[in-house]
């Protein structure tokens, strides 16, 4: 049966609650991405008695990656998809909410480039007196009002939403899909507009125990011990079970068995923590914690800068051509 199949989220909820029980877990707090969240939700729907003690996340990394294409749709035939791809490849895609996490790097550094002028030419030392001008440079061009509202906010949000992620932060969290909402509106991505203002009053009505938890930030999950380097819990399932899966020693070419792939999936986290001890044992590794995160680093600086110089030469080039086309 497909991930899809009602039958198979029956069983995947009923598993969930029971290894939840027996760590002694009380809540199940079971996430994923919003086809299976859609049918998840129906099966509790039709069985209430059945899982009273299950709470459903819409995945954060996946709602990002949708809402990348919400803004891609709106903002198209308005030059973005040019101005990009004078320097990244895969636009297109990148714009349909795909390459996830680059289409993101791509969208900053796009905006930090528009900005730059306003920055260099205005002291400016809080959010707030940006987007006061913004707001009246917007009044000004209907073209500059599409800019500021359907790229420039919507990246802030985006920055908004990963750090909630990263630091986690619960109601930022909250307020940064609250200000998702109107996008996936006026993009036509219905579903994710519906299933999204559930989401959010579902969340609204957590138990005390399970709020408390996430408020001290437990909503996150992180692959080493650090600052700044949470992550989404649909993200941590691409980038283990997903992603072994697929690598070497996984389960592609080895089996399609069902009681086999169930072994696989279930010990998975057990074979980890095994191979984790090993290397500390024998490389001295362990107790890291990090500190300072990949973002940070000189390859990521140096990248970036030379990304930057790339998205500004195209956007003075248009500029002055702009320029020549209008005195002509």
């Amino acid at each position: 049966m497909t991930p899809s199949n009602p039958d198979t989220m029956m069983t995947a909820l009923a598993q969930a609650q029971h290894l939840t029980q027996q760590t002694g877990q009380e809540f199940v707090v079971f996430t994923c991405d919003l086809q299976l969240y859609r049918v998840a939700l129906h099966v509790m729907w039709t069985y209430p008695d059945r899982f009273p003690n299950v709470i459903m996340r819409l995945g954060g990394m996946h709602s990002l990656m949708n809402f990348v294409g919400s803004v891609g749709t709106l903002m198209a035939e308005s030059g973005l998809a040019e101005v990009m791809s004078a320097v990244f490849g895969g636009v297109p895609k990148m714009l349909s909410g795909k390459k996830f996490p680059q289409n993101v790097r791509a969208l900053r550094l796009v905006v930090e480039e528009v900005l730059r002028s306003i920055i260099e030419q205005t002291p400016i030392t809080r959010k707030h007196d940006l987007m006061t001008i913004l707001e009246e440079l917007a009044s000004r061009s209907k073209t500059t009002k599409l800019w500021v509202d359907i790229l420039i906010r919507p990246v802030f949000i985006m920055m908004m939403f990963i750090r909630a992620e990263r630091e986690g932060d619960w109601p930022l969290h909250l307020e940064a899909f609250t200000l998702m909402m109107p996008y996936f509106y006026a993009a036509g991505h219905v579903h994710y507009a519906q299933y999204d203002l559930f989401y959010l009053r579902s969340m609204e009505a957590f138990p005390t125990k399970v709020l408390d938890l996430f408020m001290k930030g437990e909503h996150v999950l992180r692959h080493i011990p650090g600052i700044w380097n949470g992550i989404w819990s649909d993200m941590y399932i691409e980038t283990t079970f997903m992603r072994y899966g697929h690598g070497k020693g996984g389960i592609i070419g080895i089996t399609l068995k069902p009681e086999t792939l169930k072994t696989w999936a279930i010990s998975l986290h057990l074979c980890s923590k095994l191979e984790s001890n090993l290397s500390e044992m024998v490389d001295g590794d362990g107790g890291n914690v990090q500190f300072i995160h990949k973002e940070v680093a000189q390859a990521r600086i140096s990248s970036d800068r030379k990304d930057r110089e790339g998205i500004r030469h195209k956007l003075e080039f248009e500029h002055q051509s702009s320029e020549s086309s209008e005195s002509s």
